[in-house]
């Protein structure tokens, strides 16, 4: 199974349930990076690690906002409860929080930009003998998504279904 809609996993009896369905027929959860830079660097660093924040920036009407002139921070808390509030715009938050250090210690940030065209995250990562600053911007596409997402996701599956590799990214 591909999953493209992280945040329907910060529910943890949803997500107990998909891995419970997944062990019974199985099969794996698959999780593609999106946008998401540097993703397997925190998933295999997360006993390792002691604080992420992220920090996205989009356009009031990329997050689904009636009012397209709000500016400003319009979200700052746990991850868990971005998810809530912000269903279908904070997927590379909640992709994080499930491959780092979980909803509740991952950090969010949500930032309105009625001028900017970008849709952009800034995810600073601490813990011991580590620090990392990871920025990433894409123009948006069409709504919620950059335009990088649907490539990523169109290359994870080519790396899920092919056989024939000569590199392998593990």
């Amino acid at each position: 199974m591909l999953i493209f809609t992280m945040t329907a996993l910060a529910d943890d009896g949803f997500r107990e349930a998909v891995r419970e369905q997944c062990l019974k027929s199985g099969t794996r959860l698959y999780i593609p990076h999106g946008g998401i830079l540097a993703l397997d660097g925190i998933n295999d660093g997360r006993t390792v690690i002691d604080e992420i924040k992220i920090t996205t920036t989009k356009a009031p009407r990329n997050l689904g906002l009636e009012d397209l002139a709000t500016e400003g921070v319009i979200y700052d808390g746990p991850t868990r409860a971005a998810c809530e509030v912000f269903p279908r715009n904070v997927n590379v938050h909640a992709c994080i929080a499930l491959c780092g250090i979980g909803f509740d210690r991952t950090h969010s940030i949500i930032v309105a930009d009625p001028e900017t065209t970008k849709m952009a995250h800034v995810i600073e990562v601490k813990g011991d003998g580590l620090e990392w600053r990871i920025e990433i911007a894409a123009t948006a596409g069409s709504g919620v998504t950059g335009v990088y997402t649907p490539v990523s996701g169109i290359n994870t599956v080519k790396r899920i279904v092919s056989q024939d590799y000569d590199i392998v990214l593990a």
